[in-house]
């Protein structure tokens, strides 16, 4: 894997841990920040935790399918993508009739539980 294919692998865990982040165990939540947010390796957050690299690892591992799994389900970080494309098309627009006919399709989507 290459350095921007894991960039991009980073980011969308991060999209995953901030849609998904408040359906995870504190300790899940905890050890995903730590490792994500702050950088923080393996190491020193086990030895932070007083656990193995490997329980450590085992955690980031179950977390992160944990939340491909509810993102395979509930689609949130795909409906978030899509409501910022609509929004970013909708101020790109000189056409107010255009304009309009994105918004309203924004608000449809939005009342239909995005």
């Amino acid at each position: 894997m290459n350095d921007p294919d894991i960039l991009e692998s980073r980011r969308d865990i991060l999209d995953l841990f901030a849609s998904y982040e408040a359906m995870l165990t504190p300790k899940q939540r905890e050890v995903l920040n730590e490792y994500y947010r702050f950088d923080l390796s393996l190491s020193e957050i086990a030895s932070d935790s007083l656990v193995s690299r490997a329980a450590v690892h085992d955690a980031i591992e179950k977390a992160v399918a944990k939340m491909q799994s509810y993102e395979e389900k509930l689609h949130l970080v795909e409906k978030r993508k899509d409501i910022k494309k609509t929004i970013e098309a909708i101020e790109a627009v000189d056409d107010d009739k255009i304009k309009l006919e994105l918004y309203q399709q924004l608000v449809k989507d939005l009342s239909n539980g995005i």
